[in-house]
């Protein structure tokens, strides 16, 4: 099989994707904003595991990652497999406090994607529903869609991470949180820049649309099975205004 080209999606279908939606659930870094830009995340990630370092509790497989969200399930899982040891509860809670503390302040700092407000507002007005399912702090969610004037199209909820680390997605927990009462999962979309978020929609037969402003994060995407892959949210204002409803 040849190897796949990332190319921005077809027109076609992600009209056909954008319009059937009457809800639309969007992950929060990447297609909403860049939470990181001001805090850079491998900075975050270093001084999580050096927090875990220091009380001698390092969960195996992380010590090279700059994921703070892999280093918050790491030891979420390690604690759990441990049978939820004090020692080990106490460096999650801790690391939960360090990642959380840093969200809200990366909140002040992160950068809008571009598109994103445009596509946003655009939803509102045409009548769909808006939530947000991220693995980040619910509270950075929020700030993030208020710096950037769209907080009153949200009525969905801005479903972040629970204090059990483990199910952030591909877990569907916040997708399904996310979802709109008596609505069915085929008539939401979801808009998410990782593999991760991709499994879990597809986990509850939610349609999806990958978005990345990278190429190689669209080759990630592409490689994984996402059938649509966007390099700018400005392909999914074009067709809001249309509906299936």
């Amino acid at each position: 099989m040849p190897h796949a080209t990332a190319t921005p999606a077809q027109p076609f279908a992600i009209r056909e994707a954008v319009t059937r939606a009457r809800c639309v659930v969007l992950d929060l870094d990447g297609p909403v904003a860049r939470v990181f830009a001001g805090e850079p995340a491998a900075v975050i990630a270093r001084e999580m595991l050096g927090l875990a370092a220091d009380d001698g509790r390092l969960a195996p497989g992380v010590p090279d990652t700059d994921d703070p969200i892999a280093v918050l399930h790491a030891h979420t899982a390690e604690m759990l497999r441990r049978g939820g040891d004090p020692g080990w509860r106490r460096t999650v809670e801790a690391l939960h406090d360090l990642l959380d503390a840093y969200e809200r302040k990366a909140a002040e700092s992160a950068e809008p994607t571009p598109g994103a407000a445009a596509f946003i507002r655009a939803c509102h007005d045409s009548g769909r529903t808006l939530s947000v399912a991220t693995n980040n702090h619910a509270d950075a969610a929020a700030r993030i869609v208020e710096r950037m004037g769209v907080r009153d199209c949200f009525e969905g909820p801005l479903v972040g991470r629970t204090g059990d680390a483990t199910l952030m997605k591909p877990h569907p927990r916040a997708v399904l949180a996310a979802m709109s009462r008596g609505v069915p999962a085929d008539r939401h979309l979801m808009i998410g820049d990782t593999v991760s978020d991709f499994h879990a929609a597809r986990q509850i037969e939610m349609p999806f649309c990958g978005y990345h402003r990278h190429e190689r994060g669209r080759q990630r995407l592409l490689d994984a099975g996402v059938p649509l892959v966007a390099s700018e949210m400005g392909e999914f204002l074009a067709f809001v205004a249309d509906a299936d409803r």
